[in-house]
C-alpha cells in the first residue's frame, strides 16, 4: 500500500489511509506525508478527495462508514450502556442496580450542565 504503485487499489488505500491518520491523530501534514511516504501536499489532496468521494459516490461512502463503525471507538450513549447491562449473564437484581446507578449519574451530570 505505501509503494509508488498508481493501481486504482493501492491509490484509494493511501488516500483512505492520508485521510484516517490526518483527521483522526495529532499528527502534522508532513509526518502524515513521511507515513504514508508522500508529500504534505498529497496529505491534502487525500483529505478532499476522501471528503469528495464521500459525497458523491455510494460505494467510497460505503467504503468510509464501514471504515468508520469497524474501527473508530465511540463512546457508547445511555442506552448502549443499558444495552450492554441487559445482554450480561449477570442476575436481574444486579442487572436493575446498574442501571439505576447509571441512570442516577447521567441525571446528576446533566444537572450540573444545566447550572
Amino acid at each position: 500500500m505505501l509503494s509508488k504503485k498508481r493501481n486504482s487499489d493501492y491509490v484509494i488505500a493511501r488516500h483512505f489511509l492520508g485521510y484516517y491518520l490526518r483527521k483522526h491523530t495529532e499528527l502534522t501534514l508532513k509526518e502524515v506525508g513521511s507515513v504514508t511516504n508522500s508529500h504534505h501536499a498529497t496529505v491534502i489532496h487525500s483529505v478532499s478527495s476522501v471528503n469528495e468521494w464521500y459525497l458523491f459516490d455510494k460505494t467510497f461512502r460505503l467504503y468510509k462508514e464501514s471504515i468508520d463503525n469497524k474501527c473508530l471507538v465511540k463512546p457508547l450513549t445511555l442506552r448502549g450502556l443499558i444495552n450492554q447491562i441487559i445482554r450480561s449473564q449477570k442476575s436481574s437484581n444486579s442487572k436493575c442496580d446498574l442501571i439505576m446507578e447509571l441512570i442516577k449519574k447521567e441525571n446528576d451530570e446533566s444537572s450540573r450542565t444545566i447550572k
